[in-house]
């Protein structure tokens, strides 16, 4: 792609939709900043995403949609098209690869439109980039970073990271001071649930006896990490666990979220966006997937493991298993155990 960076003043980037996949977007926008550092970069997000972006350093505006969980409004679509068009943006990169996200970038107008082919939205693109069988194969950072090439862009690598502020890490302090539990033990982060389907999911009855052994083992503080609407769960995983179990879900947001994590020595998790908040505070995590490919969606970065089991349907990307939910069922609390326990003991060397 030929593009005079002269001539291009506002740039327009349509963010994901999902927590975790916005960590992993942060690279991608801030390669693109340091490729066009004196262009205005604004980020189109839903509302619930709003917070991960306020903060980051390298966009210049955040522009806010209400979250649809199907098609959407046709008309409200239309109205956000106007209300982008009047903001005159020269280039706009659409991150998700659905249809709607491209639609709502048509609508405004945008000359130039950069993003991947597919889902029947290629002629809404003016440079469209093929999903090759490769790009779906690496990694969610790096196949982001990919639709930076069509710029020539060869700025390095960078790691995703939450930029938090002192009030986000003192909402964090008040957290855990009203709970009680900044006695100098261990804390220890569990998130037992995954937005995207139940088969992503470790049993809670083996979180919880997880979660005894490593009160009784590490004299440790466990926090529940999660939405609202999994606090059955965590009531399940406390019940089983005892004291030393404090149930966090759907009692922060995202910015208080990535403060309490920063402050655990570890957080153990299915493959949830709360996983890849911790991995960008610089918290290490034990990771354990079963339907999901860690090579696409675990953990980035070094001092992290992951806990899989090799199965012969597994990864089938699958929401609800079919089948007997080998990937999971078979990763025992004691392999789980001896990985959290190896990675405590270096953390005290």
């Amino acid at each position: 792609m030929n593009t005079d960076v002269g001539k291009i003043d506002r740039i327009l980037v349509r963010g994901v939709n999902w927590v975790g996949d916005t960590i992993l977007t942060y690279p991608a926008v801030q390669r693109l900043k340091a490729s066009f550092p004196r262009c205005h970069l604004a980020i189109l997000v839903q509302d619930s995403l709003v917070d991960l972006w306020k903060t980051f350093p390298y966009v210049d505006e955040v522009i806010p949609f209400p979250a649809k969980k199907r098609w959407g409004n046709l008309s409200e679509d239309l109205r956000l098209g106007l209300a982008l068009m009047k903001r005159k943006f020269d280039l706009a990169v659409i991150l998700p690869r659905s249809f709607r996200s491209a639609y709502q970038i048509s609508l405004a107008r945008i000359p130039v439109r950069v993003g991947y082919r597919g889902e029947g939205r290629s002629f809404l693109l003016t440079h469209g980039v093929r999903r090759t069988e490769e790009a779906l194969h690496v990694h969610r950072i790096l196949y982001y970073q990919r639709l930076m090439e069509v710029f020539g862009i060869d700025e390095g690598l960078h790691a995703p990271k939450v930029f938090l502020r002192d009030e986000d890490r003192s909402r964090a302090e008040e957290k855990l001071k009203g709970l009680g539990i900044l006695d100098g033990r261990l804390l220890i982060g569990m998130n037992p649930g995954a937005t995207y389907g139940l088969a992503k999911c470790w049993s809670p009855e083996r979180f919880g006896e997880l979660g005894k052994r490593l009160v009784e083992k590490w004299n440790a503080s466990i926090l529940l990490f999660g939405k609202a609407e999994e606090k059955s769960t965590a009531q399940e995983i406390l019940r089983q666990s005892g004291e030393g179990g404090y149930d966090l879900t759907g009692k922060t947001d995202l910015l208080q979220l990535a403060a309490i994590l920063k402050r655990c020595q570890l957080l153990v998790t299915n493959d949830t966006g709360t996983m890849h908040v911790a991995t960008a505070v610089g918290t290490p995590v034990v990771a354990i997937f079963g339907p999901t490919d860690p090579i696409a969606t675990g953990p980035w970065g070094e001092g992290h493991r992951v806990v899989k089991k090799e199965v012969s349907c597994s990864p089938c990307l699958k929401r609800i298993c079919p089948t007997d939910h080998r990937c999971m069922r078979n990763i025992s609390v004691d392999e789980v155990e001896e990985v959290v326990d190896h990675r405590l003991r270096s953390l005290e060397r």
